[in-house]
C-alpha cells in the first residue's frame, strides 16, 4: 500500500453542508437567547470543534444540551445536502494515484458516516474519523496521530477549506496542505499558511498528480 496520505475535510471541502451548519447554530442561538450570527462569523467560528465551539459560546453547564438541540435542528436542515463540485472526480483521482484517503472532519462520527454513505463516497475512504473519536479535536496533533495509526506514513497532504485543515498537515515535517474555496489572503492565515491554494477541486487534483 502507499505510503502517501491523505486527510481530507468534508464539510465545505468535499461536501456542501454550510448552509445547514448556519441555520442550525442559529436555530441554537435563538433558542438560548442570542443574536443570530452573519455568515462571516459562522465561518469564523468554524475553525474548532463544533463541541468546544458550543461549550465556549454557550457554557459547558449548558454545552450537552445545546449540542442536542444543534443536532436535531441541523438534521431538520440537512434533507438536501450534495457533494461539492468535482468531489467525487477528485476521490476518484486520489484513489487512482494509490492515496491513503483518510476522512478526518470535526463533525460528530456517526452523522459523518451517515453523510457519506449517503453521498454515494464511502467507497473511497480507508478510515473516517470524527468528533470526539480521539482524545482531542481536529487540528491536535492527537487527533491527527489517531486518524494516521496503524498506516505506515512517510508523506502527509491535508485538503480543506479552513485554517485548521492545513494546520493538520503542518503537524509533520514536511507535511503539505491543499487550501481549498477559500481565499488565502485572509487574517487566519498570517501564520499558518497553505502550500497551495486552489479555487476548485479539479485544480486539487493536478496537485495530487504532481505529489
Amino acid at each position: 500500500m502507499s505510503n502517501k496520505v491523505i486527510l481530507w475535510d468534508w464539510d465545505n471541502t468535499l461536501a456542501d453542508t454550510f448552509g445547514a451548519i448556519f441555520a442550525a447554530q442559529n436555530d441554537a442561538r435563538v433558542q438560548y437567547g442570542l443574536t443570530p450570527w452573519t455568515k462571516e462569523e459562522s465561518k469564523a467560528a468554524m475553525n474548532m470543534s463544533g463541541r468546544n465551539l458550543i461549550k465556549d459560546v454557550f457554557g459547558a453547564d449548558k454545552a450537552a444540551e445545546v449540542r442536542a438541540y444543534f443536532l436535531s435542528r441541523y438534521a431538520e436542515h440537512a434533507d438536501a445536502l450534495e457533494l461539492k463540485a468535482g468531489a467525487k472526480e477528485i476521490l476518484k483521482t486520489a484513489k487512482e494515484l494509490g492515496f491513503i484517503n483518510i476522512l478526518a472532519s470535526n463533525k460528530a462520527g456517526p452523522i459523518l458516516r451517515n453523510e457519506v454513505v449517503a453521498m454515494g463516497v464511502d467507497k473511497y475512504f480507508d478510515k473516517l474519523i470524527g468528533a470526539e473519536e480521539a482524545d482531542e479535536d481536529k487540528p491536535s496533533k492527537v487527533f491527527t496521530d489517531t486518524a494516521l495509526k496503524g498506516f505506515d506514513v512517510q508523506k502527509i497532504i491535508s485538503i480543506g477549506d479552513g485554517k485548521a485543515d492545513i494546520q493538520m498537515a503542518h503537524n509533520y515535517d514536511g507535511g503539505i496542505g491543499i487550501l481549498v474555496w477559500t481565499n488565502p489572503n485572509g487574517t487566519e492565515f498570517a501564520e499558518i499558511k497553505p502550500n497551495y491554494a486552489v479555487a476548485t477541486l479539479a485544480e486539487a487534483a493536478d496537485i495530487l498528480k504532481t505529489i
